[in-house]
């Protein structure tokens, strides 16, 4: 179970981390695994999140430790052999934006230590609209190549360095961090996607969506779902909830032909409107699916119509595999 991953690329406040906080905790104590050592795992090995609001990220980073901190009291007292204290080290971070950052200042400083410019020109170059294009950011092959090695490299200059060097590498590796994060691929990639039509987007998000997802590029969420394949080894599975809009408007055509003739639907769950009684009305209607990122051949998905009564009536109906459909 260590080897497990789990991404929330749009985690908000946290509510997927945590139910995923859950499954994994039943599969090490399934597994065998003392509960007071789970915690820890879970948080450093397992779970990652990513989102665009740094206030987001600190809610969903504070209910992880809180809720690894219900099972292991000593979670924030453990010391290492040294006595040092050893806080958990969490994965959600807050994509941060390299704008206002000079290439030029940061290579000159961090050249002495074998930093090359090209690294990071790719890194500010990559991350000028982060606040904008959040998880939809690709990681260009050639800084892939490079993000093993920066973390300790940057660490060093921390240590051995004069002021500037310092602070140079205090600029530059936030965007390492995030940058080793989104050129990962994951076993799991689960998500509640933001919506935005292509009305709704800045000039700089429409340029980037009709060049990065013209598939998707009718709208913020469906960019969410091929970027979700993009994150996933090719055994994993991309799993959300997004706007049932997809299934059925002539502008997502491009996408439910790619993803039909690429990828594998496991399961389906079209919910419709009233599914979620924070939301009230009929505006949001939501569909929740689950797609292995390769194709299977001859595979039947399993489908549940539950678009009929409330969020109760929909959740009983679901967990007794009511009105599902499986034959072509």
């Amino acid at each position: 179970p260590e080897t497990i991953t789990c991404l929330d690329p749009a985690c908000g406040s946290g509510h997927i981390l945590v139910v995923a906080y859950d499954v994994l905790k039943a599969i090490y104590l399934e597994r065998g695994y003392r509960l007071r050592d789970i915690p820890r795992l879970i948080l450093e090995k397992n779970l990652y999140g990513l989102d665009i609001d740094d206030r987001a990220a600190q809610m969903a980073g504070f209910a992880l430790l809180m809720k690894a901190r219900a099972d292991d009291r000593r979670l924030f007292t453990a010391t290492d052999d040294a006595g040092n204290l050893q806080p958990p080290k969490l994965n959600v971070l807050s994509l941060q934006e390299s704008k206002g950052l000079s290439v030029d200042e940061l290579a000159t400083h961090l050249a002495p230590f074998q930093v090359q410019r090209a690294t990071i020109t790719a890194l500010v170059k990559t991350f000028e609209h982060a606040k904008t294009f959040g998880s939809l950011i690709q990681i260009p092959y050639a800084l892939k190549t490079h993000l093993a090695v920066l973390p300790q490299v940057l660490a060093f200059v921390k240590q051995s360095g004069d002021l500037y060097a310092r602070t140079a590498a205090d600029d530059l590796l936030p965007l390492v961090q995030q940058a080793q994060v989104l050129a990962m691929q994951f076993d799991a990639v689960v998500a509640n996607p933001p919506y935005m039509g292509s009305k709704g987007m800045n000039s700089a998000l429409k340029d980037f969506a009709k060049d990065t997802f013209p598939e998707a590029k009718s709208d913020l969420f469906a960019m969410f779902i091929v970027r979700g394949f993009g994150l996933c080894k090719l055994t994993a599975f991309n799993s959300m909830v997004t706007m049932q809009g997809w299934m059925f408007l002539s502008s997502f055509e491009p996408l439910r032909q790619w993803l039909l003739s690429a990828k594998t639907i496991q399961t389906m769950a079209h919910l419709g409107a009233r599914a979620f009684s924070e939301i009230s009305g009929e505006v949001v209607q939501t569909t929740a699916f689950s797609t292995l990122n390769s194709e299977l051949r001859n595979f039947k998905p399993t489908f549940f119509r539950l678009i009929d009564g409330q969020e109760e009536q929909k959740m009983l109906e679901l967990q007794n595999r009511q009105n599902s459909f499986s034959e072509t």
